[in-house]
Formats: C-alpha cells, structure tokens, sequence
C-alpha cells in the first residue's frame, strides 16, 4: 500500500493527538538553539489555494544553500499535512501500514525524530505537520543533503551546506520571491486541471463524476484537486451515478450518511450499503461509504452508486471534507 496514502486531516482526528502533542512541543522550541548564532532561514512546505481546492504538494523553494552553523525553518502553508525528512541515504518509512485491524499510521513517519541539528548522519524527520506548525533544523556540517514528503510521492528537495563564512548564492528575498512565484504558476495550473476535468466529466453525461484530479509537476512535486466535479449531480430516480478518480496518487471516498467510526481510516473498507465498487441507496438517510478509491488501492478507481427514491443525496470524502470536498446528488422522479 502506498505510503503517500491520505492527507488534509487534522493530526487529532487520525487518532495521532499525542503525536501532534509532541510536535507542537518541538515547533516552540527557540531557533537559535538549533544552530547557535547562524542566519535563519525560512522555507514553505506546501501551498494551497485559498478555498483549499487546489493543493500543492512541493517545497518552496526545493533548493536552498546555507552555512554551516545556520538554521532553516520550514513553514506548512498547505491544508494538506507534510513531512520534512532527512534520511541520510536510509529507506523511506511507509506513512500508513497494515496492522491486524486494517491500515495505521506508522509511528516512524508521523512522529518526529532526531535533534535539533543535523550533520549528514542518521534520520531528522518533523514527524506530521499541519497548517501553521513549522520545523526548524540546524546544520553542522558542510554537504549536499536531500529531504522529503514521506507522504507524498516526488515531493522532495535539497539543502546545500557550505562552510561557514561562504559567500551565499542568493539572499532570502530572492528565495521568496522564487517561492511566490512558483507556487503561483502550480496554483494556476491546478485550477487549469481542475477546470478541464469537470469539463471532461460534464461532456460524459450526467451519470459520470470525477473524485479529485491530480498529476505530477517533476522537480516541483505534484498536485491534488479537493473536490467532486461537479460537486452538485441532478439525476432520475433509477438512475446511477459514477465517479473516478482522476488522482494517480490521492486516495478519496465517496461516503454518504453517517462516516464508519475509527476517523479517516476508519473509512478504509466499503461500508453500510456498499459493497466493492457499487451501493444501491434508497434514502437520503442510508449510510454508504465507498471505501478508498484510487490507483493501487483494492477496491479500484471506481464507484457506483444507483438511486432508487428521489430526494437529496449529501455526500463527502471522508479523508478529505474539512477541505471542502462534498457534494450532492439530487434525485427527481
């Protein structure tokens, strides 16, 4: 199972509070005790759109050259969560694993790990960040270290360390400034993505749905859209509806009534009224959930859900809702 298998939850609602705990401790810790009297440096890990639509998955910048004896401070601007993890040439750690109740978050990636500074050796991983918290790392000694987003795949980056009293390539402002304007150009590109999938989705007829749309940017990492498209279906009574999803990367679901208990992984199986790929509901009330949908996963890219009694259907993601993904289908005689 992909280790870049969920994203946009808070930390408490994946059942991680006391891991969210510790990383809230660790983000209050004081700069300069991570490098002593070095510059500060300060980078973004992710970027979203203001209606959390549209989400990039990529460091900004994705290259930065510091001294030895300075600090740089990653800021999480994204609705979607991220890991900034140095790894030293060691093996990734999957995100999520299969225990013996279903999928779980794996303490080695969720948690952080490793001290206030790094020097090329061993793991320094921030553990799950969400919107707001930051990680801040020290370096100690001059080399070229690659990072990554255990979460999401291709989401990477690379921290040239000179040594200390080296002329630096570029100022913060210039780093800003490259930030701001690549996360600018992945935000229209998204929205150009999101725009030609609900047309796409639209020219299929009104029985066809897309959950989510996502693809690769290279160096930049990639992008995931949020949402159904359309959010809003109007069908007959015997009718169905399908939806696919368009993310080679991001898992969704498509979960009417009342979500399985357990928070998002919870949601990991088809429940209530559906079964692999298809739910027939005959109540706006009726519980249904499609489980997780997308490329790699058991139950496939695809889920139906056929109508038998009018009304209005309400329905969400339930790994991604809180950033807006819902959507309604509504039933006529």
């Amino acid at each position: 199972m992909a280790s870049h298998f969920i994203g946009g939850r808070a930390a408490a609602r994946l059942g991680v509070g006391a891991v969210a705990a510790a990383i809230a401790i660790a983000t209050l810790v004081p700069v300069a005790s991570a490098a002593g009297s070095g510059i500060d440096w300060q980078a973004g890990a992710g970027t979203s759109s203001a209606d959390e639509a549209v989400q990039v998955n990529s460091f900004l910048p994705h290259t930065l050259t510091v001294d030895v004896g300075d600090t740089i401070t990653w800021h999480l601007n994204s609705g979607e969560f991220h890991t900034v993890t140095f790894l030293s040439g060691e093996d990734a750690p999957p995100f999520i694993t299969i225990g013996p109740n279903g999928p779980e978050l794996n303490p080695a990636a969720v948690a952080p790990s490793g001290g206030p500074t790094y020097d090329g050796t061993g793991i320094a991983n921030s553990g799950l960040l969400v919107k707001g918290q930051q990680f801040s790392l020290g370096f100690t000694k001059a080399g070229t270290y690659p990072f990554l987003c255990l979460i999401h795949a291709g989401m990477a980056g690379t921290v040239h360390v000179q040594d200390a009293g080296s002329v630096y390539p570029q100022a913060q402002a210039q780093y800003d400034t490259q930030s701001r304007v690549t996360g600018n150009r992945l935000l229209a590109r998204g929205r150009t993505l999101s725009a030609r999938t609900l047309a796409a989705a639209r020219a299929s007829g009104p029985g066809e749905a897309a959950v989510g749309a996502g693809t690769s940017t290279g160096v930049d990492g990639s992008l995931a859209v949020m949402r159904f498209l359309p959010g809003k279906l109007v069908v007959h009574a015997g009718d169905s509806v399908t939806w696919t999803n368009k993310d080679p990367e991001t898992p969704h679901t498509i979960t009417f009534g009342e979500e399985p208990g357990g928070g998002p992984l919870g949601a990991f199986l088809p429940s209530g009224a559906a079964q692999p790929g298809h739910a027939t509901l005959t109540s706006p009330d009726e519980a249904a959930n499609s489980g997780f949908v997308g490329a790699g996963l058991p139950f496939g890219t695809t889920f139906t859900a056929t109508f038998v009694n009018p009304g209005s259907y309400h329905f969400i993601c339930a790994l991604h809702d809180d950033l807006g993904m819902t959507g309604t289908v509504v039933v006529l005689p």
